[in-house]
């Protein structure tokens, strides 16, 4: 593990005005820009670094290569009560989700479900970032996001099915919103870029070799294990048929047949916002989602733990600290954005 002295650390502020410059500089409106960056440094502020600024070199490089799309023209093609597709027109991930759960969250508003199908996005990050979206508007939020594969079907030594993300979030009263933010993984690819750049093993049964082998050399990692064996890809196969299948935009088959990759990879994704007033007494779901919380952390904790923690607990409290004393970043990934900097003629922080 790298000690503290092997870390740049800093605000998040300044890290989110870093990274909005690089995505200005390789072409992304300012508007854009900024939401990407904030959404990022998000991550990075719960401590999700796998899919904070790390992240940006390969952005950048996806940008250069036209596999993502500076200038989208996003767009709402249907509305039918509940549901909307939204074409991103591979955009940014996290500008395109955000766009799909502000369009669920109107569709919530006028019929008490909204569900946003949104096709040909790019990587989103962070899917709890979405779901809280809703969750702040006072409503549960779900989302989720279909990509190539990536990660070993069960059974197979092979990728299959990818890694395909999950958000749920809830809102109560006192307590902040409750967000569960999982991969079908046993972890996501990003922690396994985190342990590269950190120059770290990596556990077994995080992933498998070329050769179909655990191993713990992240570097060597060729595809992804699913949690929980048969649940997390039959999990991620489910996703995979509601984000992509559901809207005749299939993204596994066609890679398979291709033999395992596309040529011009793109994801999809869903945004779904539920309206809680339609059950009933908003301010009675959102006292009884706090006494829930209360229940659930006054259980006794085992021996390995200093206390019971609700989900999204851990990172409002990585939150707190990193927005007081700033956010640390591996030099590996310090290193790179500074690289990416002077490519782009940007000025570091």
């Amino acid at each position: 593990m790298s000690s503290r002295s092997e870390l740049h650390v800093i605000q998040g502020s300044d890290l989110e005005r870093f990274a909005s410059a690089l995505f200005q500089a390789a072409g992304v409106a300012e508007t854009m820009a900024d939401e990407w960056a904030r959404s990022l440094v998000w991550a990075n502020l719960r401590g999700v670094d796998s899919h904070g600024v790390l992240r940006i070199p390969i952005y950048l490089d996806r940008l250069k290569k036209k596999e993502m799309n500076p200038t989208p023209n996003i767009r709402v093609e249907k509305r039918a009560g509940a549901v909307a597709v939204l074409e991103a027109d591979r955009a940014p991930g996290a500008v395109a989700m955000s766009r799909a759960m502000t369009e669920a969250i109107a569709r919530a508003r006028e019929v008490h479900v909204g569900w946003c199908a949104a096709r040909n996005i790019t990587h989103s990050g962070a899917v709890g970032y979405f779901a809280l979206q809703a969750a702040n508007a006072g409503m549960a939020g779900i989302a989720m996001s279909a990509s190539g594969p990536m990660m070993a079907y069960h059974g197979a030594k092979v990728s299959g099915v990818s890694t395909n993300p999950l958000a749920v979030a809830f809102p109560a009263k006192r307590r902040r919103p409750f967000v569960l933010d999982m991969s079908t993984s046993t972890v996501a690819m990003g922690k396994i870029m985190s342990a590269r750049d950190a120059g770290r093993e990596i556990p077994l049964g995080w992933g498998l070799d070329a050769a179909g082998r655990d191993t713990t050399d992240p570097r060597k990692v060729a595809t992804l294990l699913p949690l929980g064996g048969a649940k997390g890809s039959g999990l991620s196969f489910m996703i995979e048929c509601l984000c992509s299948v559901a809207i005749n935009n299939p993204i596994i088959a066609p890679a398979l047949a291709a033999g395992g990759e596309l040529d011009a990879p793109y994801l999809n994704g869903i945004a779904i916002a539920v309206d809680l007033a339609a059950f009933g007494d908003p301010a009675a779901i959102l006292d009884e989602a706090d006494r829930l919380g209360d229940q659930i952390a006054a259980l006794p904790a085992d021996d390995s733990a200093d206390r019971v923690y609700l989900p999204g607990e851990r990172g409002d409290s990585v939150l707190q600290v990193r927005s007081r004393e700033g956010i640390p970043l591996p030099q590996g990934t310090w290193s790179r954005l500074l690289a990416c900097a002077k490519a782009l003629g940007v000025a570091p922080p």
